[in-house]
This record gives C-alpha cells, structure tokens and sequence, in this order.
C-alpha cells in the first residue's frame, strides 16, 4: 500500500472537522495540505526495513481532543485503591508492563456515564474508524479516551498481525470482540460497555478442542474489566491444548496480568486459573463470584507445578465464603491481597500478616495490627473493609461474623421483627397479590400472615407462595436461627441466593421455585447438609447425588418438575435430577420447575427450533407441490404437441421417423413394437431421432419443458 492510498485511509479519521480543523503546531501531517510522509505523521509508527505502517498511537484523547477538536469529559470520583493507571503505548513495551492500575468505585463510573447519556454528550463521540482495517500491516492500536461509540468492527477483529489492541476508557457497545491475529500480546478493552456472556470457547473447551482463541499463546495483557460481561468465566473444564501427562495446559503460559474486575460475572473462581505459570496480577473484584478461594491460587496446577508470582490478588467485593487460606503467605511476591467485602469467615493466618501486604494503598500512621491492612476482623467495621479498622461491642450480631466488613458504623444485632420488617420492605409488600397478607411494620412476627413460630415465639416457617413478591433475597433470613421452612416459589424474586442460610441449621425444606433468581448456589450450602435432603440419603447412594449444589435449586439450564433435585431415598437409586432446558427462561434464570421445550422420549427440542422446523418443511412442500404442477402441465403439453405432429404426419411425409434407442427401426418395419408416447424423449438434434427413458416415470428435465411452454 502507497504513501497515497495511507493517506487517503487516515484521512478519514479527522474528515469530520476537515474544514475548519487547526492542528497545534507541534502535530504533523494529519491534513490534505500536509507533504510529510505518512510514517512521520504525529502517532503513527512505520516499520523501519519497509516503511509499512504498523502501529496507530492516538490514544489519551490525543484523537477526538487533538485532531477532532473534540472536548473531554472528565471521570468525577476518587481513586480508592493505590496506584497509577498506564497506557501501552508502543508494542514493544509488552516485556515491561506495569501492573498498577486505577481503581475507580463502580457507582463513580456508572454515574458518570448516566449522565453523559442524559446530557446527550454519549451520542457526540465518533464511531469506530473501519477503515482502519484495509491496513493489514498494523501490530498496534491504542484509542484510549476518545469517546468512541458503537462496535468494534469486523474489520479490525480480522486484522491478521495485531499484537496491542488498546481502546479503554471509551463508550464501546457490543458482545466480546472476536480477534483473529494469532500474535495477540495486549487486549484491552476495559471501560466500555461490553456485555453478554465470554465464549464458553475463548479459552479452550473441552466440547470444542482447539477451536479457541487464536491468541492464546501470545496473551500477556487481557483487560476486559469495567464492563458488562455476565455468566460465569469460561475456564473450567479441559481445552484442546491440555497436557495430560504433565496434567496442565501449554497455552496461556505467558499470561501476566488477568482483568475481569466490575463486571457482572458469576459462578465460583476456576481452577484453571492456576495453570497460568506467568500470572503476576489477577483482578476479579466487584463481581458476583460464590464458593471458596481456590488452593491453585497459591499451589499451582499439574505435576510438579509451583506457587504462581502473583504480585497482585484482587478479590474484594463478591459473595466469596468459607476462610482466608493460610497457604496465600507461601505466595513469594505478593505484595496486595484484597479478600473485604465478600462472606468470609474466621480469622487471618499470622503468615500472611506477617508479609506487609497493601503497604501502597494503607496509608495510616498510627500503630495496629499488620492484619488489618490486609482485612479487617470479624466484628469490625471500616469504610474500605481494611485498616483503619474500628472494633465493635459484642452484641451476637450475625452480619458482623464477616471479615473486612464494609460500614460506617457498627450497627446493632437485628430482632426477628426487623429482619421480617426488612424483607417486607425489599420484597415490595404493599403490592403483594393478596392484601391480607400485608404486614404492619413493628407487628409481632407469629402474627403476620404466612409466619408459623415455635412454642418460644421464634420464627420457624415462612410460606409466600405466588404472591408476587419481587426484589433482591435479603441475607438477613440467614440470621432466623430456627428457620426450618422457607417457601417462596412461583414468585419474581430476583438476585442470588445468599449464602447465609448455611448459618440455619435447621433448615430442612427450601423452596425458591419459580422465581427470577440467577447465578449459582453458594458452594458451601451445597454442603449443608439437611436442605432439601442434602446430604441425607441411604447407604451407598453416588456421592455427587448425596451432595449436590442441585438439591438446594436446579442450576441455570437446567430443570425438574419441583426446581431442585431429590436425593434417592433408596439404594442405586438415581433421585430426582435437573434436566437440561434449553429455553429462555432457563438459560437465565435458577429452580426452574418447567420447560418450554417440547421432550419426545429421551430427545428435547426447543420450541423455535421446532417452529422453524415446521416453517421449513411448509416451505418445501410447497416448493415440491409447485415443481410437481409444473412436471404434469409440461407432460400435458408435450403430449398435446406430440399428438399434433401425427395428425400432421398424415398429410405430410415425416423427415424423422421414430426409431427404437437399443435396436432402431423405421416406423413402417413389421415387427415394430408399439410404445406410448410417454417413452420418448425429444428428437436428438442431430439425428432425428426419439430416444426412449431409462424409466416411464422419471422426473423431467428442465429442457424438455421449457421448449414445450415456449
């Protein structure tokens, strides 16, 4: 590609303010008027051997700001948590990327970009540049703050030798973008408005083999964080690269620094993490992950393997449970580890005190415990869930059992009056169906309609069966410490299922049936036994069946006809189980007790699959019965053009008498055999002759008929 043709390709990144565009003096090129050549062009770097234009460094605003003229809008907030955010901004820095990063708090960002949609400036910034994507030359793009709008274009997706891909810090909408270039180093696209699920095959999947990501192998940067990506993340299982002799993965080994931070992401953290040999930061804070912190973390994967060079721990803001492993002090680089603001319980390891963690973002001069700069004890409180840290009285408050809690306050051990007062608030009570279920606040419990209490007057059911409730499943039920029923199906409860009910060791039927509740179980309720017969089942019943995250409530995809799995209550029995549904409501949503899909025998079909099917099969039969009035009306025709050659034949000598195919003889031969009409084809060009079909009733050809319409 010429000087000229670049030009007129990066032209257009700055045509929208062509006319009346002035570039400070210290920019190059960038203009009609402009004589230098391309590769001197401020921001652009070209190959030093071909002059090939390999990279487009227009980040930092430099291309609305700068070459657009375009005003910035500034990011309102403050940096909670340490160090500095930076740009990449020359691809051969890949061997010394920095691992620090900003951290802004998500209602900070969120706010800003409401507003900036209701002010009307998110409509302002200019479209991705596709043009870009006839440079097949490029290794990096860097667009970082430019307010760009709408979709990464295919086009430069499919770029084949890109190795930094940089656009943070935009308004970007759309699914994860597919990239094509197998040499991949830096993918960055944080900050944007990125949604959906990550493909199940982006990292390798044991239903697809090496059908994954093209970039696996180079990946050192991948930075998906302060975006909208929901499910779970797509690591567990096997992918094609997987090593079963040395019981690891050979791809990602070069993977240092593992974003997914303020998404919507659920699930349990993957073991898989800990095949990443190189990882020195991994950030999955402010998201929705369950179950407990994996050993990988500090163990590593597969034989012979070694603790992982974290430098950077970041799991703070989840639904984490269980303890604070001690096996995180045998991590030798760590030098930040936040675990607040999850449902952890227990107490720090000394080990892990021991190594001055978060020394960068602890600023405090007076003297405490070492622990507190990693996690504030249970029955404390602080603003950030780390030092400082302020001790509360020991009142019995069960929400206080939590390590790094994060309030303002030590707030007082709620009654059952409040927590049933707090329910009705969040599950909207004054719009519940039936009214005589509408609870006064301060009521006594035993009085309310749908609460059963014991002889003591605690509460020890709670039945609210399709009354429209609808909001977030407060944790607070956790704490009704003689809680043995809770019936709340067929409703519109939304949220995750808290993990406090673990605390309820009385609970014996859970039913959440119906409702809009989404991501997973929390592991260690999977493991309580009594709920829902978990973990109660007869001699030699299938472990996973005795305890399974399904007993408590069909995981998403999945259903039964009472929205959890029932353990056999007889031996080498199989139970109840969740089956697969692959309808809407199912892929979204957990305890799903129907299925829209149509099931014939052991086979499921979806309902649009089936619709579509029909529509298909309408279609063809209408298209044979259409081809098939054709072949009869063709037939009738030639019969009728047919049977006026032999009137004609009596008055005028025949120049092509019928011939036989196998044995030809002319018409007046005396051992002539007579044929129906219908055993001929048309006259050979050439010869004159009929020649007779293999079959009586095979199909017409096209040929035959069109002569015989016209």
């Amino acid at each position: 590609m010429d000087d000229s043709e670049l030009k007129e390709i990066l032209l257009t990144l700055v045509k929208p303010n062509q006319n009346h565009l002035t570039l400070p003096s210290n920019v190059k090129g960038w203009s009609e008027q402009s004589d230098e050549p391309v590769c001197y062009w401020s921001g652009i770097t070209c190959d030093p051997i071909d002059n090939s234009l390999i990279g487009l460094n227009l980040g930092n605003g430099f291309w609305t700001e700068t070459l657009l003229g375009m005003s910035q809008t500034d990011e309102d907030g403050t940096t909670t948590r340490h160090y500095q955010d930076r740009l990449l901004l020359d691809y051969e820095e890949i061997q010394d990327l920095y691992l620090h990063k900003n951290r802004k708090t998500l209602d900070s960002i969120n706010a800003r970009k409401q507003r900036n949609l209701q002010k009307g400036e998110a409509a302002a910034g200019p479209t991705f540049p596709s043009a870009l994507g006839k440079i097949k030359t490029l290794r990096f793009i860097n667009l970082s703050t430019n307010q760009i709008q709408g979709p990464i274009p295919k086009s430069i997706t499919d770029l084949p030798n890109l190795e930094i891909f940089d656009v943070t810090k935009n308004d970007i909408i759309g699914a994860f973008p597919d990239f094509q270039s197998d040499s991949l180093m830096v993918l960055d696209i944080s900050k944007n408005r990125f949604y959906g699920a990550i493909p199940k095959h982006l990292f390798g999947h044991p239903e697809i083999g090496e059908d994954t990501a093209p970039y696996l192998k180079s990946i050192v940067k991948f930075d998906i964080s302060h975006n909208g990506f929901n499910y779970t993340i797509p690591l567990n299982g096997d992918s094609g690269f997987y090593d079963k002799e040395a019981q690891t993965e050979t791809v990602l080994k070069n993977l240092q620094y593992f974003d997914l931070g303020y998404n919507l992401l659920t699930g349990t953290i993957p073991n898989n993490i800990g095949n990443f040999a190189s990882l020195q930061g991994l950030f999955l804070e402010n998201n929705r992950l369950v179950g407990t912190i994996p050993k990988v973390l500090y163990r590593g994967s597969g034989i012979g393997a070694n603790p992982l060079p974290l430098v950077q721990l970041f799991l703070q803001g989840n639904m984490l449970s269980g303890t604070l492993p001690s096996g995180l002090a045998q991590l030798p680089n760590l030098k930040e580890l936040y675990v607040d603001g999850n449902k952890l319980t227990g107490t720090i390891a000394p080990a892990i005190c021991k190594k001055g963690l978060n020394e960068v973002f602890v600023n405090d001069e007076a003297e405490h415990d070492l622990c507190d700069n990693v996690v504030c004890p249970a029955n404390s409180i602080s603003f950030e869930g780390v030092a400082p840290c302020t001790r509360c009285e020991e009142d019995g408050s069960d929400f206080r059992r939590y390590l790094g809690q994060r309030d303002k306050e030590c707030r007082p051990k709620l009654s059952e009056v409040e927590i049933l007062d707090l329910f009705f608030d969040h599950m909207h009570g004054e719009e519940w169906l039936d009214q005589r279920y509408f609870w006064e606040a301060g009521s006594p419990a035993c009085q309310r309609p749908g609460i059963e209490c014991s002889d003591s007057g605690k509460v020890t059911a709670i039945r609210l069966p399709s009354l429209g409730l609808r909001g977030p499943l407060i944790s607070e039920l956790g704490f009704l410490s003689e809680l043995h029923s809770l019936d709340l199906s067929d409703n519109f409860i939304t949220g995750f299922v808290p993990s406090e009910f673990r605390f309820v060791d009385k609970l014996i039927d859970f039913d959440i049936k119906g409702n809009e509740l989404q991501g997973g179980i929390p592991v260690l309720l999977c493991i309580t036994e009594g709920i829902n017969s978990n973990g109660v089942g007869p001699k030699g019943t299938k472990f996973d069946l005795l305890y399974s995250c399904d007993n408590i409530a069909c995981a998403r995809g999945t259903y039964s006809d009472f929205g959890h799995a029932i353990v056999p209550t007889e031996e080498d029995a199989d139970g109840t189980q969740c089956v697969p549904c692959y309808d809407d409501e199912a892929q979204f949503f957990i305890g799903r007790d129907s299925c829209t899909d149509i099931s014939i025998g052991m086979l499921q079909f979806r309902k649009d699959d089936i619709r579509h099917v029909a529509v298909y099969t309408m279609l063809a039969l209408f298209t044979s019965a259409f081809i098939i009035h054709l072949v009869i009306m063709a037939r009738r025709k030639k019969k009728y053009v047919l049977s006026e050659n032999e009137d004609s034949s009596s008055q005028h000598q025949d120049p092509f008498p019928l011939q036989r195919q196998d044995s030809p003889l002319s018409v007046e031969d005396d051992e002539y055999e007579e044929y129906s009409d219908d055993d001929w084809t048309a006259a050979d060009s050439e010869t004159g002759t009929l020649t007779k079909k293999e079959g009586r009733d095979t199909a017409i050809e096209l040929t035959d008929i069109l002569p015989a319409i016209a």
